[in-house]
């Protein structure tokens, strides 16, 4: 190699390299130059590209494969927890008493009046087994208004300085089941969905605390190797100006494809959606670092909760068949809108009744504004069965699945869903139907942790428990790291700039700690991150 202008700057060599090519061909290094990829392929063909100031890492045999891509994550809401939000998922908070305790030494910092805000509780793993009241939360903090936000994210208990904020004093003003009463007819405290969600736009958060999430969440990302995430929305305007100028500014360096979406509600989202289908703008616009992703809207609860709108009922409640926040015709109004002026469109769809309202507004949307290439998605796309697998084949529709729900919650989904656990996160059906399918962490829901995901994939288990979970939607180590990049970039129509490692991509790289191909699939959850480079930089190392 004579001409100093093709030395790489980086070298990666010694790597079991999953290039996650059409061939899954796995290589032994990589070579790196001006942010892409110069070449992959032996050891001595990519020494040929050393130069005097070539960076040498050394994989030392373990893993090297493309930076995760996270389709569905709540990126600067993960990182506000413990900056700005309390983080209360377990075993952070183990019982009732440990979250009040926690709020009482927030309240001992703040002015009476400012908001206390929690997030991650599981009423499951409480040592109580139940939700919080608003009493408890009133005892720990009787001048503050206090929002306690379960892991899903789609309820909250709050308190009675917070009620009397949102002028709610009975359940009259949302659907059956949104404001949860005691039996003698009082408020209990816990809000569903979009009386949840209505009363959130009343918490306040500042810019400078919106900031030090996303840079929070920037600095954890890369040290799990993630480095895109498809952000699926929080606090509205204020959230994505503070997204778009971190990624502008280089203080969030993780790629950055938000959906136009807020956690305000039903009207609040249509009024979002229709505003931005005013401006002309629409999926794809923006930068490699920062790109406007689909129209979101939410049409059901949580899977955990449980709360997703099922077909049947639940198995261990079945008279309970969820909450459908969203009737079939306002889907397909609002489906219909923002498809026709351009956009990918999906839809946070947990439950086989809410997945089917989805499946039918892409369906109606795509007869009469066909639509190549339209790449329209599903996020969580929970429960479903054969019929809706095949109609989800037909029409090229991503689900965007969970596996790390399997991981914490097997026991639950097992005594909620029964049988129907067998299609639920389907990646195996997904893969044998022929569906491109993308893996979220849905984080805050769970830790952003990739290596949790590949658990649930590889393995179908509940971690703490043991207990199976849908055994027959196992997939293998190549398929589900397909699923974790390529797939992931190609759910944001970028799969020919990222997600495999091959000359000419970006140079968006993991090197872990192990080899994935050979390390045990019931010990993943050790394996570790040593470098993440973006742009062919090293942004992370493992100290």
């Amino acid at each position: 190699m004579e001409n100093k202008n093709l030395f790489a700057e980086i070298v990666i060599i010694n790597g079991a390299v999953l290039t996650v090519n059409s061939r899954d061909e796995v290589a032994e290094a990589v070579a790196i130059r001006d942010g892409k990829i110069l070449a992959v392929g032996t050891n001595a063909e990519i020494r040929a590209y050393e130069g005097p100031e070539t960076r040498r890492i050394d994989a030392g045999g373990k893993t090297v494969m493309p930076g995760f891509v996270d389709a569905h994550i709540h990126f600067g809401m993960y990182g506000l927890l413990d900056h700005g939000i309390i983080d209360i998922n377990y075993p952070a908070a183990k019982s009732i008493e440990e979250i009040k305790d926690l709020i009482r030494a927030d309240a001992a910092k703040k002015k009476p009046g400012e908001w206390i805000k929690l997030q991650g509780y599981d009423h499951n793993k409480l040592a109580e087994g139940r939700h919080p009241t608003k009493e408890d939360l009133d005892e720990a903090a009787p001048n503050n208004p206090v929002q306690c936000t379960r892991c899903c994210a789609h309820m909250a208990v709050y308190n009675t300085k917070a009620l009397e904020i949102f002028g709610i004093t009975g359940p009259d003003r949302f659907a059956p089941g949104e404001v949860v009463v005691n039996e003698d007819g009082s408020i209990h405290g816990l809000l569903k969905e979009t009386a949840h969600m209505d009363s959130s736009t009343k918490v306040e958060f500042s810019s400078d605390e919106l900031l030090d999430g996303l840079t929070n969440a920037n600095r954890i990302m890369l040290s799990l190797g993630i480095t895109t995430a498809h952000d699926a929305g929080a606090y509205g305007g204020v959230y994505n100006a503070a997204m778009q100028n971190a990624c502008e500014s280089g203080a969030v360096q993780v790629r950055l494809y938000p959906m136009v979406f807020d956690m305000f509600g039903k009207a609040s989202n249509k009024r979002l959606i229709r505003d931005f289908i005013k401006t002309g703008i629409h999926t794809g616009c923006g930068s490699r670092h920062f790109k406007i992703g689909p129209t979101k809207i939410m049409l059901d609860g949580s899977s955990s909760g449980p709360s997703c709108a099922v077909i049947e009922g639940y198995s261990h409640d079945p008279g309970n068949h969820g909450i459908q926040v969203w009737e079939q015709a306002e889907a397909d109004e609002i489906v219909l809108e923002a498809h026709k002026a351009g956009f990918q469109v999906t839809a946070h769809a947990v439950g086989d009744q809410a997945v089917t309202i989805m499946v039918n507004a892409i369906e109606k949307a795509l007869v009469q504004y066909p639509r190549e290439n339209h790449r329209h998605r599903i996020e969580h796309c929970g429960l479903t069965n054969p019929e809706l697998i095949a109609r989800i084949a037909k029409l090229g529709i991503i689900p965007i699945s969970n596996p790390s729900f399997i991981t914490i919650n097997g026991r639950d989904y097992n005594r909620y869903y029964g049988d129907r656990v067998d299609y639920l996160f389907a990646l195996r059906s997904y893969l044998d139907a022929g569906i491109i399918t993308a893996i979220g962490s849905d984080s805050p829901v769970t830790h952003p942790n990739p290596m949790n995901s590949l658990y649930g994939a590889l393995n179908r288990k509940d971690r703490k428990n043991g207990d199976s979970v849908g055994e027959m939607q196992k997939v293998d180590v190549p398929q589900i790291i397909r699923m974790f990049t390529y797939n992931g970039a190609y759910a944001s129509f970028e799969e020919n700039i990222k997600g495999s490692l091959e000359p000419g991509k970006l140079a968006d790289i993991v090197v872990l700690s192990e080899d994935l191909l050979t390390y045990p699939a019931e010990d993943v959850q050790s394996v570790e991150v040593l470098y993440t480079l973006v742009d062919g930089k090293v942004v992370y190392t493992r100290s």
